[in-house]
């Protein structure tokens, strides 16, 4: 079974025992080296993907050819989900390993007809993507309304949420010139923004994680409250 990979935000906790092992029974697992890619943009979406092991890219080309990347799936992210529902599927961007990955693949019309034969999987799946189609809309204002050294702070504070540790240390969850894409912020920008704050005494960089020395302060420097900052009990 899937267990290892069910979690409360994630697609496979929708679905029963019974129905986890139809997707299953109908799944291959494949293997990626680095750098090859898993589909391309306007591919026929004909089935969706779990990162068993390894890392997975979402990206764009823009039409001035650069690489804009959207997310990185790391194990147990599932992979173009929302595709399988469209009515003339294709995937949106571009999947790329960046490093050797094993991947599940799953059948889009194994999926359709266990949704079809369950009503209450298919008004669980209208709720978890009207969830992700809020948090996609609650991204476009961050980058639209708020400039780049805002986006960065409001990103480590929800970091700093969703760890739910009262520690002054950040996890950052992707590389940084990832991360950078992701907040729409050159990897220029990004890197001066990062020293700013560092030559002021706000934070401090160890590795994949940003130390918080003066949350109030930063929050004041980039004029955001230090809320973002606060923990839900």
């Amino acid at each position: 079974m899937l267990h290892s990979f069910k979690g409360a935000r994630n697609l496979l906790s929708l679905f029963d025992d019974e129905q986890q092992q139809r997707l299953l029974d109908s799944a291959k697992t494949i293997h990626l080296v680095a750098n090859q890619m898993l589909f391309t943009k306007d591919d026929p979406a004909s089935h969706f993907y779990l990162v068993k092991k390894g890392q997975v890219k979402l990206f764009r080309v823009t039409p001035a050819g650069d690489e804009k990347v959207f997310h990185l799936f790391s194990p147990g992210g599932w992979i173009a989900e929302m595709a399988m529902f469209l009515p003339t599927p294709k995937y949106p961007m571009n999947a790329q390993a960046e490093i050797a990955s094993e991947i599940l693949v799953v059948k889009r019309e194994v999926l359709l007809n266990i949704v079809e034969s369950s009503p209450k999987l298919a008004c669980g799946l209208l709720g978890f993507m009207s969830t992700k189609i809020f948090a996609l809309v609650n991204n476009v204002d961050k980058l639209t309304f708020i400039n780049a050294s805002q986006r960065l702070v409001l990103h480590l504070g929800h970091l700093y949420q969703m760890q739910g540790e009262d520690t002054k240390r950040v996890k950052l969850q992707e590389p940084k010139r990832v991360l950078a894409s992701q907040l729409n912020i050159t990897p220029e920008t990004f890197s001066r923004i990062l020293r700013k704050f560092k030559s002021q005494g706000l934070i401090e960089e160890k590795g994949d994680s940003i130390i918080l020395i003066d949350i109030q302060t930063l929050c004041s420097e980039v004029e955001l409250t230090d809320e973002i900052f606060q923990l839900t009990i």
